[in-house]
């Protein structure tokens, strides 16, 4: 089976999000940075507050509180638009000449063959790691954090089904 597909830039960034998401180091960083900062500093509020600046607890209960609940509610969307922008800076750094554009994928008994223009790669159906199935993707992980990326958007119903089940 041969499946023909183009490889944007928007694919890569959706890529490493996705790979935060699910990664078990980067989501303890993500919970940390979520809650346990804004928990800091909204005490660091408080005693400040109410110690240095001599004022009526409850004011400064409300602003910690407020704080807090700010940061929890917006940190997210700063994040993501975080991780998006360093992804953007990195591919701008980078060569990526061999990372995007047209590419064919082949799937044989034995091995899925990745081509493109200055690129050929083959990887062993034994070697697959793990296959993640998204609404705009599919990962084929060969890694912990190499994949090959398949845009969804370009796939039919029957070729999505296929490789999302090449592993069983």
């Amino acid at each position: 089976m041969t499946i023909n597909y183009e490889l944007k830039e928007e694919d890569f960034i959706q890529f490493n999000l996705h790979y935060i998401e699910d990664s078990p180091s980067q989501r303890k960083a993500y919970w940390s940075l979520r809650l346990l900062i804004p928990m800091l500093f909204s005490g660091l509020i408080y005693i400040i507050g109410t110690v240095i600046f001599n004022q009526p607890s409850i004011y400064w209960t409300i602003t910690a509180i407020g704080f807090f609940g700010l940061w929890v509610l917006y940190f997210p969307e700063q994040y993501r638009k975080t991780i998006i922008k360093q992804t953007k800076k990195m591919l701008s750094k980078g060569v990526t000449g061999t990372v995007f554009g047209e590419k064919t994928l082949t799937i044989s008994d034995t091995a899925l063959t990745v081509s493109g223009e200055n690129v050929h790669e083959e990887l062993k159906l034994q070697d697959i790691k793990a296959i993640e199935s998204y609404e705009d993707m599919i990962l084929i992980y060969n890694s912990k954090r190499s994949a090959v990326i398949v845009p969804k958007r370009e796939l039919k119903w029957e070729e999505a089904r296929i490789l999302a089940n090449l592993k069983n």
